[in-house]
């Protein structure tokens, strides 16, 4: 299946803030085109406002990727068969390994070493905040982008993977993908716990 759209993009990393532009760029893109599902929690609520902070360029084109990926149905599209599922089981694993490193540098770098349950803007670092977003205390959005919700997206990830895994599972590596899959649920889990043990604050 051909997406009816083309698009041609460049950016210059020649310092940290084009590093940083491209990777925000990326991993919504992705969700945009794989059709990912977040669940519907405040930390959902608050990164679709934060969209609106984009530039205008970038909210155009991601919004031109959600909306061709919804018309042609490609995720759909992608599970009327076993291999095409099976090759569209192994995007999501990027967006996966992504995500996944990042919760680990967040937990090698930050959560070892604080005890602290807020992040410098005065955030929960691993749990929801039910405060309305116009509530909240002025806060850095990268601490936020990395650590609020960083567990909520990885399982929308992690969730979205399980479902696919059934149209594909006589594929061969998806059994490998999805030992992967089930051993992260795990430590994801135990590892939120840990850490919202020792803030004093619930899971």
């Amino acid at each position: 299946m051909r997406l009816p759209f083309t698009f041609c993009w460049r950016i210059s990393l020649s310092n940290i803030l084009g590093f940083i532009l491209t990777k925000l760029l990326k991993i919504p893109l992705c969700d945009n085109l794989l059709q990912i599902e977040m669940p519907k929690t405040p930390l959902t609520e608050i990164l679709n406002d934060f969209r609106s902070y984009r530039p205008g360029n970038h909210r155009e084109f991601l919004e031109e990727v959600r909306d061709c990926a919804r018309k042609t149905g490609l995720k759909q599209y992608a599970l009327e068969d076993r291999f095409s599922a099976a090759l569209y089981l192994r995007a999501l694993d990027q967006v996966r390994d992504f995500r996944w490193r990042h919760w680990c540098f967040t937990r090698e770098y930050i959560l070892k070493r604080t005890s602290h349950p807020t992040a410098t803007g005065g955030s929960p670092i691993v749990t929801v905040s039910k405060r309305p977003f116009f509530k909240l205390p002025r806060l850095n959005f990268t601490l936020i982008m990395l650590l609020q919700w960083l567990p909520n997206q990885i399982q929308a990830v992690l969730s979205q993977m399980t479902d696919v895994s059934s149209h594909c599972i006589s594929i061969s590596g998806t059994n490998d993908i999805m030992e992967t899959v089930r051993s992260q649920q795990e430590s994801l889990r135990k590892e939120v716990a840990k850490y919202c043990g020792e803030r004093g604050v619930a899971v």
